[in-house]
This record gives C-alpha cells, structure tokens and sequence, in this order.
C-alpha cells in the first residue's frame, strides 16, 4: 500500500451473475476516515460493489484488500467492524429495542445495553420511547432510522449505506443525513454512501467514485455537473454558471432539471494560446487551478474552474509543452456533450 492510511484497495476486480459481468474495477482506492459518494445511474454497479466492500459476497476474479489484508483472509471480528444499510433494510418482526440490541447481543457486548439503546435511538431523532414499540408499528421513515440506529450502536469503522433517503419522509431523510454526519464526527467512521440525493451528497463528500453498466469511470476524471439546471426554447438543457456563462446540452429534451451530468476528463479540451480553430458556440472561458502528475507518466491532470465550479481534464505532455499552462491562467475550454452520461 502507499499510504497506511489506504483502507480499501480493489485491483482488477470482476464480480459475474448468471454468467454475465455486473461489474469490473481496474483499480480503486478508498482512504480512511472519509466521506466516500458513490454516484451512478441505477443498474450501474453500486449495490453489487457495495456487496463486496462489506464483504457480504466476493469478488468473481480480482484482489480485494482490506487494511493491507487479502479479502479472504479477514477474520469475522474485522468484518463485524464494517456494517451496511441496505437499500430496504430488513427488521426483525420483534420490538425496536430487540432490532437496535441485536447486534450488539451477537457480538457479546451487552453491558449497559439499554443506555446504548437510547443512545442510538437519540442520534437517529427518535424519544427512547420508541424501544417499546412493535417493528410493525413503524413508519417508512421510522423504520429506516431504527434500521441506521442498529449499525450506529455498534460505532462501526466502516459505515455502508445504500440510498438511505429513498422513499421516507422529509424530516426523517434530514435526521438520517445528520445521524450520517454525527458517525463521522464521534467515531472517524468511514462512510461509503449511495444517494439520489446528489447536490447533499456533493457537499459533504471527500471523495467521489462514478459507476457506468458496472464499470469505474476513474474517480480522478470525472466530472460531475449537478443540478440546477434550466430548458431552454428546444427543451434542451442548459446550465448557467455564476459567472454568467452557459453551457447547452444538445440532445436532452429527455433529460430532468434534477438529472446530474458524468463527464468524462478525455472528453474536455483546453487551450490557453493559438485557440480561434477550436472557438464554436459551447466554448467557454475557465481558471487554471491546479496541475498535477497522472499514474501514467504520459498525462498530466489539469484542474480549472468555471464560475466557481470544478472540473478536471487530461492533457498529453506534448500539450503541455505548447501549451505551458500554468495555475491562474485563463484557458478556453470545449465540452463534448454528446458523449455525456446521465444520472
């Protein structure tokens, strides 16, 4: 590993259903004590690569690590360490105290169990009466809550969730995106977490990781461009940057004003000098932030801002050596939308 602080290290991975690939990751590195947002259209791979980060199934063909720690290898009390939520998680036909305890009586920690209880139940929003109440006398919300309230009583290294918010009521979403937080802030749990709830998920991620028909779009390369966005007289979308710019996404009538754009680095071109053959109507003007060496030794990562938002690209260093960009520069930036993904 690079660095001790590598939790996850996934290399060459394929997972196969019925014979047929769900999902390949060339290479994938996941730090500790972050906020990690998977994002992807549904079907993209997320579930199924989550199922192998818990270690719930594994991996058809490849190597995953753990703590520097070959997948097969990892003993059950380290793996007890790492809990996830399902999208629909499952409770216990019992009382809400038996579902959140439950865990917990499995691992034989049982001291001050109900004070624990109560503890959990606290950090999800719900009164400690709650424990008494039947597992069928829950609602949507409620019930996802209890489901989080029983991994957060274990005070889990690695927290996974599965579209949390999906399908519960507004004021439980906000308890468990702040129960989410308040894991991280108590105990430097790692987070892995799905939503559809991307411009939440955007602000509070240290890191983003894009899946597409079940492959990693290189978390590094991607960019993604999230609501709001506006229609303009044909129906396509249109995203207007704070700097009063605009970019226009041809062929989008079908798109949402919710939807999230995946763009792929090779798919943006920047110049700095000598750019009148490249100008069309989409050109835009952005800021060199940052440049930065790639895995290969051919490329170079630039980093640039539009109207406060952040996008990355990849150059050649021959580019690089007619071009000279440097951090601060001004350089004209062409997106190819037609090869945009959506979520």
């Amino acid at each position: 590993m690079d660095s001790m602080s590598t939790l996850y290290e996934l290399r060459n991975i394929e997972q196969y259903y019925d014979d047929k690939k769900v999902l390949s990751v060339e290479s994938l590195k996941l730090e500790e004590n972050q906020i990690i947002g998977f994002f992807g259209p549904n079907g993209s791979g997320k579930s199924t690569l989550f199922s192998l980060l818990s270690f719930i199934n594994k991996p058809t063909n490849g190597y995953l690590n753990y703590n520097g720690i070959d997948n097969r290898k990892i003993d059950n009390e380290t793996k007890m360490s790492i809990v996830m939520v399902p999208q629909n998680p499952y409770l216990l036909k019992r009382t809400v105290f038996e579902n959140i305890a439950f865990g917990l009586k499995l691992r034989n920690k049982t001291n001050n169990i109900e004070e624990k209880v109560e503890e959990a139940l606290s950090l999800v929003g719900l009164d400690s009466s709650f424990k008494y109440r039947k597992w069928s006398q829950l609602s949507g919300g409620e019930a996802q809550r209890v489901a989080l309230a029983a991994r957060l009583i274990l005070k889990p290294k690695v927290l996974i969730l599965d579209e949390p918010t999906t399908g519960v009521d507004t004021n439980s979403a906000q308890l468990i995106k702040e129960a989410i937080l308040s894991a991280k802030q108590k105990w430097n749990t790692t987070i892995l977490i799905s939503s559809h709830d991307h411009n939440w998920l955007n602000k509070i991620c240290d890191k983003k990781v894009a899946l597409y028909q079940g492959r990693l779009i290189e978390s590094g390369s991607v960019n993604l461009l999230f609501a709001p966005w506006e229609k303009d007289e044909d129906g396509n979308l249109v995203k207007f940057f704070l700097d009063g710019q605009f970019l226009r996404i041809e062929n989008s009538e079908s798109k949402k004003k919710d939807s999230v754009a995946m763009i792929d680095s090779n798919d943006i071109t920047i110049c700095r000098k000598d750019c009148e053959n490249m100008f069309n109507k989409n050109t835009i003007i952005g800021l060199v932030s940052s440049i930065s060496q790639q895995d290969s030794i051919d490329y170079l990562l630039v980093e640039f801002s539009i109207g406060g938002i952040s996008f990355s690209c990849r150059i050649s260093r021959d580019v690089m050596q007619e071009q000279r960009f440097l951090p601060g520069d001004r350089i004209y930036v062409n997106i190819n939308t037609s090869n945009i993904h959506w979520i």
